[in-house]
């Protein structure tokens, strides 16, 4: 029988996937810190991604193809090394550029969390919105992607408590060439733990002294 559908409505819905996951996650990230009850609408935020996930799972037929989790193998093996060199290369740039040293002091306990949150950021924008966007092209997928995730960390700092200064400007030309980065791992080894270990290497980098989580963690 053929598809009683819209010509061209089968095409579009990745794309509609990716926008609505990462508009979901741009709303949570920009109400997630704001006054009660503002706070609370930040999980229609999340709703709103997880529902353009979860149309993702029932449409690929297995949940981890729609995140990039393909089987690993020999490929993604080998990619795993230059993913987490290329983290922790990042990590002592920004460390040094930000004038607190090139490598953390010690271990604290707020590495973890920061390692889980990096992870769950890739798997969304590297692992989720950018492979629903390679039928766009794969340049087009890694760019649109890292714009994605740079305006979703743009929006988490939107707005710092009193005292703090953010360079939003150094944050987001920093979050999108770090995207692109990990997104040309993700392309060129077919899934998302290379960038997944890469920014996981990072972040353990850039927090790996901290005792305590900083203002901007999920609240």
């Amino acid at each position: 029988m053929p598809d009683a559908r819209p010509a061209g409505i089968s095409h579009r819905r990745p794309v509609v996937d990716a926008a609505g996951a990462a508009a979901g996650m741009c709303l949570f990230a920009l109400l997630v810190h704001s006054e009660w009850p503002w706070n609370l609408a930040s999980a229609a935020g999340l709703i709103l991604a997880a529902d353009a996930v979860w149309h993702s799972f029932q449409t690929e037929g297995a949940p981890g193809i729609a995140i990039g989790l393909s089987p690993l193998c020999r490929k993604v093996a080998l990619w795993l090394v230059p993913g987490c060199l290329l983290g922790m290369a990042l990590g002592v740039l920004f460390r040094v550029v930000s004038g607190t040293g090139a490598l953390p002091a010690g271990v604290g306990q707020f590495v973890l969390v920061a390692a889980a949150i990096g992870a769950v950021e890739e798997l969304v924008f590297r692992g989720f919105v950018q492979g629903r966007l390679r039928q766009l092209g794969w340049p087009a997928a890694v760019v649109l992607a890292a714009a994605a995730h740079t305006a979703y960390k743009s929006a988490l700092f939107a707005a710092p408590p009193a005292g703090v200064e953010i360079d939003h400007v150094f944050l987001a030309a920093w979050t999108f060439i770090g995207g692109v980065a990990f997104g040309l791992l993700r392309q060129g080894s077919g899934s998302v733990l290379p960038p997944l270990a890469a920014h996981v290497a990072f972040d353990v980098v850039v927090y790996g002294e901290l005792a305590q989580a900083p203002w901007w963690v999920w609240s």
